[in-house]
């Protein structure tokens, strides 16, 4: 009788030990996620203010605000008739300069003038070609065609104007693709990198999107603490503009 309630307690208190292990095992070998979270802004991957050296009578100005172009599209044109008839002239003068070159050369052959005198010429010629192709650079500028596929911002000239040389025509954006704009603290340099992935969920829409990080910031800014971080959407979509904000959310494990 003895040894029965001997073995028995020992089958008790074992039984106790094997399941404080057991109870005691997931505590320690799992690690619950920290969600931490950081305001992130939309911004287009491209965009710009664009004006020109020329002042010449604004002729078109095919897209309004909010419309979408694609490269190459003329976003404004100007009537050019006094420049493209300099380049005419210009063009005039570098023909003659080339024909005066070209013959001083054959009369080299035959002793009728000098290498100064050809050398001389040439460097009309080439003087002639300058003028002829700077002109040219004017002309290309009296249509301005789109550099992406993109959208219209801002016009600031309406047609019939003259604006002056290199004052701000129009603003436009690259719509092909957006990136998200996010500031963290620089503590998170510890684990975050590129390809973490993260969530964004944006107040105008309400929608969730998946997003990754693609590029961590250059600097620390010492008195704030924090980094600048740009992230891509992994599932891009026409309807998130730039502009739009939301909250951004990592999952952190600490491992």
């Amino acid at each position: 009788m003895l040894n029965n309630k001997i073995k028995k307690s020992k089958v008790k208190w074992l039984a106790i030990l094997l399941g404080g292990l057991t109870m005691a095992t997931p505590v320690s070998s799992c690690l619950a996620a920290e969600v931490l979270q950081v305001r992130a802004v939309i911004k287009a991957n491209a965009s710009a203010t664009i004006s020109v050296a020329i002042s010449a009578r604004v002729q078109t100005l095919p897209f309004r605000e909010g419309q979408v172009f694609k490269k190459g599209d003329v976003l404004v044109s100007f009537s050019c008739d006094r420049y493209k008839a300099d380049l005419r002239a210009k063009v005039a003068a570098f023909q003659a300069r080339s024909l005066v070159a070209k013959n001083n050369t054959r009369l080299l052959r035959h002793q009728a003038v000098g290498r100064n005198e050809l050398a001389v010429s040439i460097s009309q010629m080439a003087e002639a070609e300058a003028v002829k192709d700077g002109q040219a650079a004017l002309v290309r500028q009296c249509e301005i065609l789109a550099p992406y596929d993109g959208k219209m911002v801002e016009r600031l000239i309406n047609t019939y104007e003259i604006p002056a040389p290199n004052q701000p025509l129009i603003k436009v954006i690259d719509r092909s693709q957006v990136e998200v704009k996010l500031i963290v603290p620089s503590k998170w340099l510890v684990w975050l990198k590129a390809e973490t992935r993260f969530n964004v969920l944006l107040d105008e829409t309400g929608t969730v999107l998946h997003a990754k990080v693609t590029r961590l910031g250059a600097v620390v800014d010492a008195v704030s603490q924090t980094v600048k971080v740009t992230g891509a959407l992994v599932s891009p979509s026409k309807k998130v503009l730039p502009g739009m904000s939301g909250t951004a959310t990592f999952s952190y494990t600490g491992s």
